[in-house]
């Protein structure tokens, strides 16, 4: 069944209609080709799922009867925030799509010592990630979307550690804890960090162990930016699921 996306304002009638815009639209009438009456599935992004019948169908907008709500239970599981220094090319995007794949709910770009790639328009990459995010919601089956922070520097991301139960930081340099030794009971909410190509400076490191943020390693090889992302992702994931019962399940 096909899946859309629309922001809860296109929510109408209490729930009972949805009207289809933009981008959302143009994707419904001209490239999947729907027409009247056919089934569809749509989500707003605060974890409620809408499924339906089109009711009108044109160019400028579409509406959508609702004949189901569904609420997800994604708000159960243990949030986890990444903190991604922005590599180089278009390595972000991806980082965005594989993460928001796997159940991240926080996005936080960042800005260190060794970041190569800072662009100029900020508000533009925003909305381009943005809307990756939404893609890979669409595509994953996701009803919440992650939350993408504007561009922050370093310190100001390690700042916002204090908000979370608890901070990692996988890098190359100082003392490190294994994940064998990590735990996580209690834990709802969790940041990481994650350096450029370059990884983090050791001023970058130093000033993250007095605020707290527990070093990590991730075992003998050394992971490329993206890569290491995606797998603290999944490993969190799969460490805090595991934890309250649900990995079988996952």
């Amino acid at each position: 069944m096909s899946r859309f996306f629309v922001s809860p304002q296109d929510i109408k009638e209490g729930g009972k209609e949805i009207v289809i815009k933009g981008k959302e639209n143009h994707h419904l009438c001209r490239v999947m080709r729907l027409r009247k009456g056919e089934s569809v599935v749509v989500f707003d992004g605060t974890g409620k799922e809408y499924e339906g019948i089109i009711k009108q169908i044109s160019p400028q907008s579409s509406v959508i009867e609702v004949k189901k709500i569904c609420q997800s239970t994604e708000e159960e599981r243990t949030k986890i925030a990444l903190a991604q220094a922005i590599p180089k090319k278009a390595k972000m995007a991806e980082i965005i799509d594989k993460t928001t794949q796997l159940g991240v709910s926080e996005i936080i770009p960042m800005i260190t010592e060794r970041t190569v790639s800072r662009p100029k328009d900020r508000s533009l990459v925003l909305k381009r990630w943005q809307r990756v995010a939404i893609e890979s919601c669409k595509q994953s089956g996701r009803t919440e979307l992650p939350y993408i922070y504007q561009i922050i520097d370093f310190k100001e991301a390690v700042s916002l550690a204090e908000q979370y139960d608890i901070a990692l930081m996988p890098c190359l340099l100082g003392e490190r804890r294994s994940l064998k030794e990590l735990s996580l009971e209690g834990v709802r909410k969790i940041i990481f960090f994650i350096g450029p190509e370059g990884g983090f400076t050791q001023d970058e490191i130093a000033f993250a162990k007095q605020r707290k943020v527990v070093l990590l390693e991730m075992g003998k090889r050394v992971l490329r930016t993206d890569t290491a992302a995606i797998a603290m992702v999944a490993i969190l994931t799969y460490a805090t699921l595991r934890k309250r019962g649900f990995a079988d399940t996952y």
